[in-house]
């Protein structure tokens, strides 16, 4: 079903004005949303809403103001006060752009907040400031070690842009897992089946069924990416961003139920390019090197759902699948 870009928004605020959102909060997270959508990334598009409904919901009552906890010129811990995920984190990368504009170098984490959404969106908007922009996010327990069957990590995505001179920043954006468990979550909804050698079923097998994914209490047996490799960057973020920015890693996850209020920290650095040395001949190398990858018809990370978004801009219009459209009762 097609919609138009300027329904689907409005349709996307009004849920989360529906849900007591402040008027700010909601216009932060239907852009974030909607973006997603435009780009193919359903399973961080409006899929999402009622993920933010659930935390929304169940983290009225420890609702606080978004504050700074701590700040320094480089440095600062963001509050998220259990509000609109998509707004505290943007709230804290624009902080982050800001304190990095004047020292150089910046560091921002959050708490007391849920998962982000889509973290490409947030380090893109950093790096349109001609700034290097890293994030890493924690997520709820879905991950399997290599040799077990019980879940002990989250997806743990990481985002890293990089400013271009005459072009858009580059982006990638990706899980730590061999699937995003929102898309595992939102084939159950279509019917679809997963891709080979992502996740296990209860018995320790590999399966291509959604819904032998999960168990009682809902959390995944979904598999790391490339092995060890992408288990060990799994659980260097459960680390770095669950342990010291939450003191709340699987072991303490695994003893709440999955929808309790979230508290899912984030990280967030920026680099000005200008620390790192030559910034021209920089910026000129960095574009030998990606126009000899598109010579060869390589491809980069990103480009594809960035000329997807174009297109659906150009129309005006974008085709939602039967999962959005049963969020926004359509």
């Amino acid at each position: 079903m097609s919609i138009s870009i300027d329904a689907l928004t409005q349709r996307v605020k009004q849920y989360l004005l529906d849900l007591g959102a402040p008027e700010r909060e909601a216009d932060v997270a239907t852009e974030m949303c909607v973006d997603a959508e435009l780009r193919g990334h359903r399973s961080h598009g409006v899929r999402l809403l009622r993920n933010m409904a659930t935390e929304y919901s169940l983290g009225a009552s420890r609702r606080r103001d978004v504050h700074v906890d701590h700040t320094s010129p480089a440095a600062a811990i963001v509050d998220g006060g259990y509000h609109l995920s998509p707004f505290v984190h943007r709230e804290a990368v624009d902080l982050l752009a800001e304190k990095a504009s004047h020292t150089g170098l910046a560091l921002v984490s959050v708490h007391s907040a849920g998962v982000s959404g889509a973290l490409g969106y947030l380090v893109e908007r950093v790096a349109e400031q001609g700034l290097i922009a890293l994030a890493f996010n924690s997520t709820p327990l879905v991950v399997v070690a290599p040799g077990s069957t019980t879940p002990a990590l989250g997806t743990n995505p990481l985002a890293i842009a990089v400013p271009r001179s005459a072009h858009p920043p580059l982006v990638l954006d990706m899980a730590t897992s061999a699937i995003a468990f929102n898309e595992v979550m939102r084939l159950r909804t279509v019917g679809g089946e997963l891709p080979e050698g992502v996740a296990l079923d209860s018995s320790g097998k590999m399966t291509t069924d959604p819904h032998a994914v999960t168990d009682e209490s809902g959390r995944g047996r979904v598999l790391p990416f490339g092995g060890h490799r992408g288990y060990g960057l799994a659980l260097m973020i459960e680390l770095m961003v669950s342990g010291f920015v939450t003191s709340r890693t699987s072991a303490v996850k695994r003893g709440e139920q999955l929808h309790e209020p979230d508290d899912f920290g984030a990280l967030y650095l920026a680099i000005d390019p200008k620390l790192l040395g030559d910034t021209a001949g920089g910026f000129d190398a960095n574009e030998q090197l990606l126009n000899e990858i598109l010579s060869a018809n390589g491809r980069l990370p990103g480009e594809q759902s960035r000329l997807l978004r174009e297109a659906h801009v150009a129309t005006g219009v974008v085709d939602l699948d039967e999962n959005a459209r049963a969020v926004l009762d359509m």
